[in-house]
Parts: C-alpha cells; sequence; structure tokens
C-alpha cells in the first residue's frame, strides 16, 4: 500500500525500522518480521528468520526499492557480538581474529540490495526516517525510533577500531570492497 520495498540488511539497525514500519503497514502488505524482536510477520513465512530478499518480479517497476548499510569495519564488530549473544556455544569464547577469519555469516549483503533506488547510510538515519515520513507520508515519530532501538544492548566494545587487527582490517577490505567504494568508507 505503501508502494515501497525495504531489503533488510544485517547489523544495520533493519529489526527497528521494521518495527517501526509494521504498524503503519495495511493488511495487504508484506513484512517479514522477526521472533526475536516480537515484531509478526505479515503475509511472510515465519521461518524467514527475519530476513528475504524479494525478487524483482514481486513487486511493480514504479515502486522505491531501498534498504540501509553500515560502515563494514563496525558491522562486522556487532555481527561478532550478535553471535556471541544468540550462539554463545559456537562463538562465546571465540576471539574477533578467529570470528573474522573463520566466520561464513559475516554480513556481507552488496548482492541484495546494489540495485535499490536508495542505499541510506546506517549513520546517518535520521535522514532516512525523515525521507519515509516526507515521501510516504507515513507516521514515524523519532521518539517512537529512539525508543524502539533493538540489539543495541550486546556490544561489550562501542568503538569498533578497538577489536580490529591489520589482519581483520584487510579480511573486511577484501570482503567488503565493493561497499567501501561505494559509500567511501574508512577504517
Amino acid at each position: 500500500s505503501k508502494k515501497f520495498v525495504f531489503i533488510k540488511t544485517r547489523k544495520t539497525a533493519g529489526s527497528t525500522l521494521e518495527k517501526v514500519l509494521r504498524p503503519l503497514l495495511g493488511e495487504d502488505d508484506f513484512c517479514t518480521g522477526s521472533t526475536r524482536d516480537d515484531t509478526p510477520p505479515l503475509n511472510c513465512p515465519a521461518d524467514t528468520n527475519g530476513h528475504r530478499v524479494p525478487s524483482p518480479e514481486e513487486y511493480p517497476d514504479d515502486y522505491f526499492v531501498f534498504s540501509i548499510e553500515r560502515n563494514p569495519f563496525d558491522k562486522v564488530v556487532s555481527s561478532y557480538y550478535w553471535h556471541q549473544h544468540i550462539k554463545p556455544h559456537i562463538f562465546g569464547e571465540m576471539d574477533f581474529e578467529t570470528y573474522i577469519k573463520s566466520c561464513n555469516l559475516l554480513p556481507e549483503d552488496w548482492s541484495f540490495y546494489r540495485n535499490a533506488d536508495r542505499v541510506f547510510k546506517y549513520e546517518e538515519m535520521e535522514e532516512m526516517y525523515l525521507y519515509l515520513r516526507y515521501h510516504f507520508r507515513l507516521d514515524i515519530r523519532m521518539n517512537k525510533v529512539y525508543d524502539t532501538k533493538l540489539k543495541s544492548n550486546t556490544r561489550k566494545v562501542k568503538d569498533y577500531r578497538d577489536l580490529h587487527t591489520d589482519t581483520t582490517k584487510a579480511i573486511v577490505s577484501e570482503i567488503f570492497k565493493n561497499e567501501i567504494e561505494e559509500f567511501g568508507y574508512e577504517f
């Protein structure tokens, strides 16, 4: 009903956006939802784990397609702590460098959103909410967004630079080279 498609990437506050948008959607709209975040799915199977990338055939050409991206050096730190939180039996005792070297769950989502109409930077989130509010006439209130922040309490180290080594910086630079180039991210 809103004529937009949000491609929810990992570790970019997509769950918060989804939780804010969910009450504003119509009964025929689509939302992956997430049982972890108490956001019920809408017209979507519950087994998507909160992420499902629709194919372009699933929506009209004139829909606005958008996503969110985050500085990859920060994003992998968020991913590290999230995996320690949800899978402590696997990642609980793992150090950051080992995680970066061996984890096949790094949140590299370039292929999901590279053809989106717009990709908002995580670091400029308020601009995205204002854009959605204005262009789609959505009743998004920033105090609701700030009160909704999900998963933000799992990190033990706030500054991502405190965890990285030369090795992890090199690995992240290679894996996320498209994002780094496209958005001008730096360590």
